[in-house]
């Protein structure tokens, strides 16, 4: 979950600063006699791989949610009673789900219409600050609880169950997604976890990945 939540923020984070930066490009205001300027767009296949790329993030983080609503979660109720309220994070869920919604019409127009860098900058931003302040509070409140009243068996249980949900095209995006933002020990413990299908996954996802990736970050011109 750690590694699921860095990976997130930083992509969100990163993706706001390259659309930020062809979103400033933008021509200024012109006089109502002036002819009309060039509007900031997405060049075509770099408007295509940030669809791709941006498009699977937003899945993971919808995935993330549901498998948290529908298998982690009501354990961690059942098991920790009054101790923790799961009431405002799922309220979050809602508004997180609407500005990813949000998200997915902006990112659908980009590169097709005058103007949608910085519409899609301005509401990649504002999901990044409502999964930053969400994910804090589910750190600080959640995550005790979860080492309190879950056995380890219990939530290798929950992680199978989520896993199970995601289709083969989903887990191609997510393993290596994920092992990029591991850090060695995370990195190892993953792999543990899923074992050697999880191995197999990521060595051959890996390559796809990181060519969407540079395609999608590379510095916009």
């Amino acid at each position: 979950m750690v590694v699921i939540h860095r990976a997130m923020l930083r992509d969100l984070e990163r993706l706001a600063d390259s659309l930020g930066g062809l979103a400033a490009s933008a021509p200024p205001a012109r006089a109502a006699s002036a002819p009309p300027a060039r509007a900031a767009s997405a060049p075509p296949a770099r408007a295509a791989a940030v669809r791709r790329y941006t498009a699977a993030l937003l899945t993971a983080i919808r995935a993330d949610h549901d498998g948290k609503e529908e298998v982690l979660w009501p354990l961690v109720a059942a098991l920790a009673g009054a101790s923790v309220d799961l009431a405002p994070l799922a309220d979050d869920h809602l508004a997180i789900a609407a500005a990813a919604d949000e998200t997915s019409r902006a990112l659908a127009r980009l590169g097709s219409e005058p103007g949608t860098p910085g519409e899609l900058h301005a509401s990649v931003t504002a999901l990044h600050g409502m999964l930053g302040e969400h994910i804090a509070d589910e750190q600080s409140h959640v995550f005790p609880a979860m080492r309190t009243y879950l056995t380890a068996g219990a939530y290798l249980w929950c992680e199978r169950q989520i896993r199970r949900r995601a289709s083969l095209r989903d887990r191609m995006f997510t393993m290596p997604w994920l092992a990029r933002y591991a850090r060695p020990g995370e990195l190892k413990r993953l792999l543990a976890t899923g074992g050697w299908p999880a191995r197999v996954l990521l060595a051959c996802a890996r390559p796809a990945y990181a060519r969407l990736e540079r395609q999608a970050f590379a510095v916009w011109t």
